[in-house]
């Protein structure tokens, strides 16, 4: 399995069977003096969203693995990396191998998710297509106020060309288990099936 900063990447794209179910948790105080606008203080500046997903292994190959990663997690106690699969930010032009930059299209990220914390500053770049990925810290963001594009610096330097029409970016996120105990469901002889409910934990991804 994939280490990345001292944690395992679980390289998994996951079964989405039935509707996804996100729930997000947010420390805050309502401040209410029973008269004008009550107003809220945000105690945390990023939230800790869990979601389950389904995780179906064919074959005792695939079964081992899957009984290995859960045994590792031990329980709630060891976090873990999880790319969102998700096209999060898009390249706005091809980066060259050995590149430390991207220019990316504007989504506000250095405004509003590079400064927040460390849990938007690892990505995972990867081919559409092909789940084959390479992982990156973002340690600067700029923005020219164009409104147009923004340029991350990232570490290590771009490991291959990344052609911006079919390179997507996900965020990696930093999870735990939700539950300390997972149940394995086994259908068939070789067919094994657990649904993981997984917590993000945005105040402790590291930042270099």
């Amino acid at each position: 399995m994939t280490m990345y900063l001292g944690f395992d990447v679980l390289e998994l794209n996951y079964n989405r069977v039935g509707r996804i179910e996100e729930h997000v948790r947010r420390k805050f105080v309502l401040l209410d003096c029973k008269t004008g606008v009550r107003q809220a203080d945000e105690q945390s500046p990023a939230p800790n969203p869990s979601r389950p997903f389904t995780w179906l292994a064919l074959g005792r190959a695939e079964i081992a693995v899957m009984r290995g990663f859960l045994d590792n997690r031990k329980g709630r106690a060891v976090p873990f990396w999880l790319p969102s699969f998700q096209w999060d930010l898009s390249l706005a032009s091809d980066v060259a191998v050995f590149s430390p930059t991207a220019q990316i299209s504007w989504a506000r990220y250095t405004s509003q998710m590079f400064g927040t914390a460390g849990a938007r500053r690892h990505l995972a770049l990867w081919d559409l297509g092909i789940p084959s990925f390479e992982y990156y810290e973002v340690i600067a963001a700029s923005d020219p106020g164009d409104g147009l594009t923004e340029t991350l610096t990232f570490s290590p330097v771009a490991a291959r060309d990344y052609q911006a029409d079919r390179s997507v970016i996900s965020f990696l996120k930093l999870c735990r288990l939700e539950r300390d105990a997972v149940e394995i469901r086994y259908p068939s002889g070789n067919v094994a099936e657990a649904t993981i409910e997984i917590r993000e934990l945005p105040m402790e991804a590291p930042i270099s």
